[in-house]
């Protein structure tokens, strides 16, 4: 699909955004593939990521996803401009336990203030076999950036 990039500088806003988002920091989260509509999230799992029964947190299924999606929508805004979450929904597909998570974040509809993004997320073995265990569905809002949060 091809899409009009509005900040040929993307990926270094992206990364420099990344500087100041002290929870993908926490739950060691970073992104793999910077592409225009496309972002690949992955986390390396951990017991911080497990709940009770040492299946990976559903919040951290949701987050990875939102994150990829989220980010896919950003490749696609102006210089001046951001994304936030209007909305998102999560069907978790299986059960999730693993090594690593990978979310595929994707913009299936651009728009001028709102994108239609998708993510599916994949929880990998210590094989390195990966399973699909959600898709999520997130509409994206496009927001202007005041000079404060422009600074982070």
């Amino acid at each position: 699909m091809e899409f009009n990039v509005r900040n040929p500088r993307f990926r270094e806003t992206i990364l420099a955004h990344l500087e100041h988002q002290e929870f993908m920091k926490h739950i060691e989260c970073r992104l793999t593939i910077i592409e225009p509509g496309h972002v690949e999230a992955v986390i390396d799992l951990s017991k911080i990521h497990h709940q009770q029964l040492g299946l990976v947190h559903g919040g951290v299924t949701a987050t990875i996803a939102d994150v990829a999606a989220g980010f896919a929508g950003f490749t696609l805004v102006g210089e001046d401009e951001h994304t936030v979450t209007a909305e998102i929904k999560v069907s978790y597909l299986r059960k999730a336990r693993g090594v690593k998570l990978r979310a595929v974040g994707r913009v299936v509809k651009a728009g001028n203030s709102f994108h239609f993004c998708e993510a599916d997320v994949f929880c990998q073995e210590p094989d390195g076999k990966e399973t699909l265990i959600a898709k999520a569905t997130t509409t994206m809002a496009i927001i202007q950036a005041s000079s404060a949060e422009q600074r982070h």
